[in-house]
């Protein structure tokens, strides 16, 4: 609790009640909440007829009382549209029961069920607009923020706090992954549903994305995780202990989740699927949506759409064998150049001489010398180890890879067999 209330007090959005005020923000209610699910809405009226019946119906099946929190929102350089979509969300929710905040024009309460109520923070009207850089990241966090107060009191008392998106249609077991997990982080899985012109790229993108969490659980990377804003549980303490979601337009997922890591363990469930409908996307400047108009432009050029040589995740998985081994030694200065042939292996790479480099611009050796200074047992080495080389180190590694040496390939079957002979993936 006491990580909480720091981070409330310190780090949380401007619109967050604080102190003794929290007490008293929230309408009397004789009801606790036992479920919670923030959802950032950007024009995205649809949300109504199929993402928001799916929570509901979730809800409905455990039985227990459930806030919805939805942020509403644009920025300074969203166009009419969205507004308007935005307008027509809010207007939906006025055929409920209400309750007015006295103290925020911002914030109302829709008594939409017998189990489910949402709260709703309404951004989209001038002077309340959000900074086009800050998007559907301060979005995640204002809506998780006001959770994560709401949680400190007695009228929200629950284990996780989920996200998902405008897209996204929930099974009905979404909350009931809850029951028996101990994990600071779960994630839903997920696919992609559609019927629509671009669905082939969509999933070929989805694709990309397993195929690159498979890689990474090839190379036995503690940052093998998928990263969908959609598809996240996090615990009230592992949210306030790496401080909320961070207030950027996009990878604000990859971020929080890559911090989390860190602090914490996290699980990929086994049920609760999110099922996220296709759509072409300019709301964040990569992602799913622009990733997919990517491959989609490139099949309708016929030009080849190209995935990460498979041999990149043997580097990856040499790299990490350097780190437990250098844990495991006495040395304190790191042999660059032997280190550097342990990382190679026998990857062919052309132009060998420009690893070590790429290593030292990543601080790779810089993080070998400074773990042995700061940690004395091999324990202790490795924890700091992986928190310095971590998901954002590595996807950078892989990059520089991709870019100097292994040029990306056109063949992701093959490379998904590569990985099953390996033994850590089994396609369908």
């Amino acid at each position: 609790m006491k990580t909480i209330l720091k981070y409330l007090e310190t780090f949380s959005e401007k619109e967050i009640p604080r102190g003794l005020y929290r007490q008293t923000f929230f309408p009397k209610k004789t009801n606790v909440y036992f479920h919670c699910a923030v959802i950032p809405l950007y024009g995205e009226s649809l949300w109504c007829e199929l993402g928001l019946p799916s929570l509901l119906q979730a809800a409905e099946k455990v039985n227990k009382k459930t806030l919805l929190i939805a942020v509403i929102n644009r920025h300074e350089l969203s166009n009419e549209e969205i507004r308007k979509q935005n307008e027509k969300t809010l207007s939906y929710f006025e055929s409920f029961p209400k309750t007015f905040f006295p103290d925020s024009s911002l914030i109302k309460l829709y008594e939409l069920s017998t189990e489910v109520d949402v709260l709703v923070l309404n951004h989209n009207d001038e002077p309340n607009l959000f900074s086009s850089k800050e998007g559907v990241g301060r979005a995640r966090k204002l809506g998780c923020d006001m959770a994560l107060a709401l949680s400190t009191t007695p009228l929200l008392s629950i284990r996780y706090i989920h996200t998902t998106d405008g897209d996204a249609v929930v099974d009905e077991d979404y909350f009931e992954i809850e029951k028996t997990s101990q994990t600071d982080v779960l994630l839903h899985p997920y696919t992609h549903i559609g019927d629509y012109e671009q669905m082939a790229a969509l999933k070929l993108y989805e694709q990309s994305l397993r195929y690159y969490v498979a890689g990474l659980k090839y190379a036995n990377s503690p940052y093998a995780h998928e990263s969908l804003g959609s598809t996240i549980a996090i615990t009230p303490e592992c949210y306030a202990a790496v401080r909320g979601f961070p207030k950027r337009n996009a990878a604000e997922d990859f971020y929080l989740l890559n911090k989390a890591v860190k602090v914490g363990t996290l699980e990929q469930a086994n049920q609760g699927l999110v099922k996220l409908i296709g759509r072409i996307s300019d709301r964040v400047p990569f992602g799913t949506g622009v990733g997919t108009e990517k491959i989609w432009q490139k099949m309708k050029e016929n030009r080849p759409i190209t995935f990460y040589h498979p041999q990149t995740f043997v580097l990856v998985k040499n790299l990490i064998s350097v780190l437990e081994s250098w844990s495991q030694t006495s040395d304190s200065l790191p042999d660059r150049k032997q280190l550097t042939q342990s990382i190679q292996g026998d990857a062919p790479l052309a132009n060998f001489e420009r690893l070590e480099p790429l290593l030292d611009s990543l601080g790779f050796f810089r993080i070998l010398e400074t773990a042995k200074q700061q940690r004395t047992n091999p324990q202790a080495i490795l924890k700091h180890l992986h928190e310095s080389w971590d998901g954002f180190k590595t996807l950078k590694f892989i990059h520089g890879i991709r870019d100097h040496f292994l040029p990306e390939v056109s063949t992701l079957p093959a490379s998904y067999q590569y990985f099953s002979t390996a033994g850590h993936l089994n396609v369908v």
